[in-house]
């Protein structure tokens, strides 16, 4: 009997954290263009493909960089979760915050159609609203896109706090 109830409140307990992990919540961002983006191996050639995985199924990761155990942790959780080849877009969500959101490619046809400088031109920019689960590490899987509008206002390239001024 103590086995049995032992085992109910086990089964139970791991359906409720499974549940809580896999929480999807709707996210709303700015499409952001970002100069350096880093974030998957979509429409990269093979020699990169190839380079990085050497590198990370064999470097010492007790004695590397933080930006490097960052790289690698997002690198475990995109292969985790089979994401390594999928696109992503980065959102601009407000607080200076920016996070990477992966995505099928039949959704990313949608939103790969606009482009920086026309946005910027005629003072738009590109509103995306989705339901996500979060992965960690700024990242989220798109679960469903719910509408991608073009709107008034600043596409966001870069952020004031990156600027080379503000270094000297």
């Amino acid at each position: 009997m103590k086995k049995s109830a032992y085992l109910i409140v086990s089964i139970s307990l791991l359906i409720f954290i499974s549940s809580f992990q896999q929480k999807k919540e709707i996210i709303q961002g700015d499409l952001y263009f970002g100069f350096f983006r880093f974030g998957s191996f979509y429409n990269q050639p093979d020699s990169v493909v190839n380079a990085f995985k050497i590198y990370a199924d064999t470097v010492d990761r007790t004695n590397i960089r933080d930006l490097d155990k960052l790289v690698l942790e997002m690198y475990d959780t995109l292969k985790k979760e089979n994401l390594l080849f999928n696109p992503f877009i980065e959102l601009y969500m407000g607080n200076d915050s920016i996070i990477k959101l992966y995505l099928a490619k039949s959704d990313y046809d949608k939103i790969k159609i606009y482009k920086r400088k026309e946005l910027q031109d005629h003072n738009k920019k590109v509103r995306i609203e989705a339901e996500a689960r979060y992965l960690g590490n700024g990242m989220f899987v798109c679960e469903k896109l719910i509408s991608v509008k073009k709107v008034h206002g600043d596409t966001f390239q870069t952020q004031s706090k990156f600027k080379i001024e503000d270094y000297y």
